[in-house]
């Protein structure tokens, strides 16, 4: 019975660390892909951010230009939301560019961050149908029996196919002296509940790793 409990423990330890490594990779919902910066850059420490969200859904938008806003704000850098003062259809159009580099200008800001879209595409996982093999067992005195491996069974369980749907962003940083890129980072972030939802999570992995930039000290 000693070898049984063992076994039975070893099972559980088992199933309770596949449980935490799930739970830690299924929280990580950004990954970094791709980080670029400007390493000749010395303009110095940047103390003004104009945030831009290139996305069409109004409320995806303020949310998460005011997420942004509010980090570097945290930070003591004054920061302000681009949807207060520039239309989705001005920041899509011909003039874009220049309509960006003059609300700069007109608000005295030292850069401006812009988030676009690049990408969104669906991974399909297939899983297999589960076989277990029948007959398992030992024998023994502790038994009173004695069992046979035999060849594995038709399988219990059908196959299925999972989705999976990710969200590829990019975010940057320019000069509004130079009007050059300083800082861009692209990341991949998967879909698992809305993609509003994720505008959070995204926001502070993004923020982070921006924020310990030479620049922003």
């Amino acid at each position: 019975m000693r070898r049984s409990s063992n076994s039975c423990r070893a099972i559980k330890a088992g199933i309770l660390l596949l449980l935490c490594f799930l739970a830690m990779t299924g929280c990580a919902a950004t990954k970094i892909t791709q980080v670029w910066k400007d390493e000749s850059y010395q303009e110095g420490s940047l103390k003004s951010v104009l945030v831009i969200v290139l996305v069409s859904n109004p409320t995806a938008r303020m949310e998460f230009e005011s997420d942004f806003a509010k980090r570097f704000k945290y930070r003591g850098i004054k920061s302000v939301e681009g949807f207060r003062s520039l239309e989705m259809e001005t920041l899509t159009g011909k003039g874009s560019r220049d309509a960006i580099v003059a609300k700069m200008q007109d608000l005295g800001f030292d850069a401006v961050l812009v988030t676009r879209v690049v990408d969104r595409n669906t991974k399909v996982d297939i899983i297999p149908g589960m076989t277990i093999t029948t007959g398992f067992g030992y024998g023994g005195a502790y038994v009173g029996a004695s069992y046979v491996f035999s060849g594995p069974s038709a399988p219990t369980t059908q196959g299925y196919s999972h989705e999976r749907e990710f969200l590829g962003l990019e975010t940057s940083l320019f000069s509004a002296r130079t009007e050059k890129l300083i800082w861009s980072a692209r990341s991949e972030t998967r879909i698992t509940t809305t993609a509003v939802e994720e505008i959070g999570p995204y926001v502070s992995v993004i923020a982070g790793k921006l924020l310990k930039e030479p620049f922003f000290r």
